[in-house]
């Protein structure tokens, strides 16, 4: 079974910047996903259409900076599991300029705000069960 997992970083205080974060991602993994992750919409009692939701587990953890850049490492080599990451570089709203710093960066350089992995439950759960709750 596959399972949804966003990692924030933990020392980001500022809420719109989580949920920022959260946002960019969710759409990000969203357009890559297969139907089946998604439920049927749904109509309500006064014959309202409600569109569909996800169907599968999904949870919200944090870590540190460097926790979150060994997990994009352990993840993005895993050919079963999407990782999508959302860095410093990425806050800028001009993607050419975002394109640019992350292309000029490597390595240590790469401040993670968060990651979003998607991919089987028995490779994910078991790296990122013991981080914190958000």
């Amino acid at each position: 079974m596959n399972i949804s997992l966003l990692i924030v970083n933990k020392s980001i205080a500022e809420p719109g910047i989580i949920v920022n974060a959260a946002f960019v991602l969710g759409l990000t993994v969203g357009r890559q996903l297969p139907d089946e992750t998604f439920g049927p919409a749904v109509i309500d009692g006064a014959g309202n259409r409600h569109e569909s939701l996800t169907s599968i587990g999904h949870i919200v953890r944090k870590a540190t900076s460097t926790k979150l850049r060994t997990l994009w490492g352990t993840f993005s080599a895993d050919p079963e599991v999407l990782i999508v990451d959302y860095t410093e570089a990425a806050a800028p709203a001009d993607y050419a300029a975002y394109a640019a710093a992350l292309g000029s960066s490597a390595g240590d350089e790469i401040s993670f705000r968060a990651i979003h992995v998607y991919g089987p439950e028995d490779k994910i759960v078991p790296l990122t069960k013991n981080l914190s709750s958000l």
